[in-house]
């Protein structure tokens, strides 16, 4: 019996979800929050920095001593 093949170059087609890439870098997405937005972790991180941490800003302040003590 005759087996009939598949045409040389023909990709088997994986069941899944289809293929997500970067919008930034153009690397494939695996995440599913990253597949959402359509950017993985490094690249969202460079559009969307992290905000400053509020232990950061503080400081200590001179104070004048309370009268009396």
């Amino acid at each position: 019996m005759h087996q009939e093949q598949p045409p040389l170059g023909a990709e088997t087609v994986a069941a899944g979800p289809p293929p997500v890439w970067c919008r930034l870098c153009g690397r494939p997405l695996t995440g599913a929050a990253s597949r959402r937005t359509g950017l993985g972790p490094a690249c969202d991180a460079k559009l969307h920095p992290a905000g400053p941490d509020i232990r950061t800003r503080r400081h200590q302040v001179d104070q004048d001593a309370l009268p009396g003590l």
